[in-house]
């Protein structure tokens, strides 16, 4: 996926269609996931600059604040130095406002495509408990599978703590394991009981089934999805 930079709306030339050319540029690559059915990091990413431009609105005068500026004027008599910015804040003010009122938008829609298309997947996606869980569900596994691919793979999941400043959340890391070939013997629990002999980390895990009837991109889709999904089930 093409890259945008946090600060693209507003660093290099000033020029209106400039910026239209990276934001549709990097749209294009957005829209080519999406008929891909990969929902990330391209949607995440569509989230975080849409919450950038729209913090924008919010404070752009504190930005302005922040632009550079070159001294204008001494006054040697009172200590005083008096500074301006490069750019006009009319100019530049007005030119950001363009970029951010066209690109909001644009961004909106593409937003509003993924979230229907993952709003469909999660419909479709089947996710359930293998055998009896424990009373502890942070540490365990994910058996993905799907009706296209003979195989089931594995993945190992662990819910860690964040915190910043203001607030503590919780997020699912996932490491993939191991790949099981479909089979009468490999069920989902004979494949738990496996894991487990062969895994003394965890004597009896906590284990999920992820399962679909269509062929979606695992990394990309059902892993993101399915990390949703076990967190809802934990709350």
């Amino acid at each position: 996926m093409k890259s945008l930079h946090p600060n693209w709306f507003f660093s290099e030339i000033p020029d209106l269609e400039y910026k239209r050319y990276i934001l549709l540029a990097y749209l294009k690559e957005i829209r080519h996931d999406f008929n891909e059915t990969k929902l990330y990091p391209s949607l995440s990413d569509l989230v975080y600059h849409y919450r950038n431009l729209s913090s924008f609105q919010r404070n752009k005068e504190t930005l302005f604040a922040s632009f550079p500026s070159e001294i204008s004027e001494v006054d040697w008599k009172n200590f005083h130095i008096e500074f301006r910015k490069t750019i006009g804040n009319d100019e530049l003010m007005n030119h950001l406002a363009d970029v951010v009122n066209f690109s909001l938008p644009e961004i909106r829609k593409h937003i509003d495509e993924g979230k229907a298309i993952y709003d469909f997947i999660e419909q479709e996606i089947e996710f359930a408990p293998v055998g009896i869980l424990p009373l502890y569900k942070n540490d365990g596994y994910m058996l993905v599978r799907n009706d296209y691919k003979p195989e089931i793979r594995v993945y190992e999941y662990e819910v860690k703590l964040f915190e910043n400043e203001t607030d503590t959340f919780r997020a699912v890391h996932t490491q993939y394991l191991t790949t099981y070939k479909k089979s009468l013997a490999n069920t989902p629990e004979n494949i738990k009981i496996d894991i487990t002999r062969n895994r003394k980390k965890l004597p009896n895990p906590a284990t999920f089934e992820v399962s679909s009837t269509l062929n979606y991109p695992v990394e990309e889709t059902i892993i993101p999805i399915a990390k949703r999904l076990l967190m809802t089930f934990i709350n």
